[in-house]
């Protein structure tokens, strides 16, 4: 940080407020003129964004991109009390949290299966059906891996619970009322994209069909923050696998 630059209290202020902006991922600056002007300022001041960039290391927070339709995108740190974590939501049982977990790196990987994909800006489009086909198809990839050749089991404990759990629901049993029932896999997969749209990460899509979404480049940096992830990278060269066999 530039420690000899003097700030006042409305360049404090003004850091302030965009950070709030960020932390509001639905919004979006062209839509919100002091949103937009503070993002300018961001990209062309240097002692502003030195502080914006404070205020965020402070708040436990990384400042992924400053991107000039996005917005501001934050991603909290592992621990922060700022990060969601799924065993915090008071209405999931253990099993639906690793298949609503495992329904989230999945669309990730089928959006995204190349690091080269994680750099263009070009808007991904999925639906429930493709990410419940390819979802089936990684279970039974998976099964088949889940011995080498000996015989033996092969642990990989981050999707060994997840897969076999979602193995056994149905895909897309509808209610009386014509809605998913909560144990099909598509309302599990609905769950998570509707989550990434109240975030602002993705968006719904009808005119291109019922149960299809665009995901928003506020996701893909998002996934690009954490595309270390073992379950991330495993279920990729599942994908990877997949688009081979297609050609």
């Amino acid at each position: 940080m530039n420690t000899g630059y003097a700030y006042s209290a409305a360049d404090l202020t003004d850091a302030a407020s965009l950070v709030g902006f960020g932390c509001q991922p639905r919004l979006r600056p062209l839509a919100v003129p002091r949103y937009r002007d503070l993002l300018q300022r961001y990209r062309r001041d240097g002692p502003f964004r030195d502080a914006v960039d404070a205020m965020t290391e402070g708040m436990d927070m990384d400042l992924v991109e400053a991107h000039e339709a996005e917005g501001l995108v934050l991603h909290p740190r592992d621990g922060s009390w700022l990060a969601y974590r799924l065993q915090d939501h008071p209405k999931l049982g253990v099993k639906d949290r690793l298949v609503l977990g495992l329904a989230h790196v999945a669309i990730a990987a089928r959006a995204y299966p190349f690091p080269a994909d994680l750099e263009e800006e070009t808007v991904k489009r999925v639906s429930l059906r493709e990410i419940d086909d390819f979802l089936r198809g990684l279970t039974e990839h998976l099964r088949r891996a889940a011995v080498d050749e000996d015989g033996l089991a092969v642990p990989h404990a981050e999707l060994d619970a997840a897969w076999r759990i979602y193995s056994k629901l149905m895909p897309g049993r509808p209610t009386a009322t014509g809605q998913l029932a909560k144990s099909s896999t598509q309302r599990v997969i609905k769950e998570a994209l509707e989550w990434l749209v109240s975030q602002g990460m993705a968006y719904r899509a009808p005119e291109l069909g019922s149960g299809h979404y665009r995901l928003a480049h506020r996701f893909r940096l998002q996934v690009r923050e954490t595309a270390s992830m073992a379950a991330f990278a495993a279920l990729c060269d599942i994908r990877r696998s997949q688009l081979v066999e297609e050609e």
